[in-house]
């Protein structure tokens, strides 16, 4: 029941890495000129972003190290942070920035949306930021684009950065889609948008990702880069540039079936007589395994005793109840997950 797709590199990934392999790099902490240009492509391709390559881009080890580094560049110790949750695990990047996490609920009834009459009530003298995941680990919730507008309104009368970690992009199965956050920019440009090939382009072994923001918070975060690593592998970038420039067809295997899995899951998990919201995007069901009367790590040991490996809803920082349940798995083992989940009713 994987989260990310486990695939072999294409051929066309593979050669270019043997290609480049024996030489010698000149070093370039913000990424190489060819993969940025390649980000840059896309980015203004799929979604008509206009990107300076040289100014605006930073290649990072992922996603997590990129958050982390935004925040440490960007935040000052005692500063808060709002997060709408449950969300994924910012926690402690957080933290190491010597900022505090403020966690606003969002609620089931409404798709798990963004709470901004919450946030509005949480903000104190010493809120700085909000992050957000777009689409939304765990629950599956894409902010549409009338919401990315209200939240980024609200952002700047408060002047508040916003942190949104982006690397669900092509996991949206239901509704209008995933709209980034820079293509609202004319709003608030008070963005950092972090990203991650491994989970778009299966690169989990080679860990790229990048992060995009305006010019001078970029020139903010840059230094807590250098101090972390220098610059990321020559080799690894290469393998990224030729994966965003070539065919997606071995791709094509895994994500033309994200959907029909989501909605076999969620069909066993109604099955077994739980509730659960509707993923519109990710590889997770968020589901609702209160009447369990089991929370947290106790839920967790019980879900692994009949067999099905979960993260509870406190690791996210929401109801102990609820249950992240992957769908990266076979036919075969998303339809155990039902039988399973029915003997946990039992226990």
């Amino acid at each position: 029941m994987q989260g990310v797709p486990m695939l072999p590199m294409p051929p066309h990934v593979v050669d270019a890495v043997a290609r480049s392999a024996g030489k010698v790099f000149p070093r370039q902490t913000r990424g190489c000129y060819a993969l940025k240009s390649a980000i840059a492509d896309q980015l203004r391709r799929r979604h008509g972003l206009s990107v300076n390559q040289d100014s605006d881009l930073l290649v990072t080890h992922g996603a997590q190290h990129g958050m982390s580094i935004a925040l440490r560049g960007i935040l000052s110790p005692g500063d808060e942070v709002l997060v709408p949750a449950p969300t994924y695990f910012f926690d402690a990047i957080v933290k190491m920035a010597g900022a505090h996490p403020i966690y606003v609920q969002t609620n089931p009834s409404d798709g798990w949306a963004l709470p901004i009459d919450a946030l509005s009530s949480a903000v104190t003298p010493a809120t700085r930021a909000i992050i957000i995941c777009n689409p939304n680990n765990p629950t599956g919730n894409v902010p549409t684009r009338e919401e990315l507008t209200a939240l980024l309104k609200f952002a700047k009368v408060h002047n508040l950065y916003v942190f949104s970690d982006e690397s669900y992009e092509d996991y949206f199965h239901d509704g209008p889609g995933y709209t980034p956050q820079m293509s609202l920019a004319d709003i608030h440009n008070r963005l950092i948008t972090v990203t991650s090939l491994s989970k778009n382009y299966a690169f989990s072994s080679w860990r790229v990702g990048y992060i995009h923001a305006p010019s001078d918070i970029l020139e903010a975060i840059h230094p807590a880069f250098e101090c972390d690593a220098i610059n990321v592998g020559d080799i690894p970038q290469i393998a990224a540039e030729a994966a965003l420039t070539g065919p997606r067809d071995w791709l094509d295997v895994e994500f033309v079936s994200f959907r029909s899995r989501r909605d076999l899951l969620l069909a066993e998990i109604r099955g077994a007589g739980f509730q659960v919201v509707t993923p519109r995007a990710g590889i997770f069901c968020y589901a609702d395994l209160t009447p369990t009367g089991l929370q947290g790590h106790a839920l967790e040991e019980a879900l692994l005793d009949v067999g099905v490996p979960c993260s509870s809803g406190d690791r996210f920082y929401g109801n102990g109840g609820y249950a992240r349940i992957l769908y990266g798995g076979t036919a075969e083992n998303i339809m155990r997950v039902g039988e399973r989940l029915s003997l946990l009713q039992k226990l």
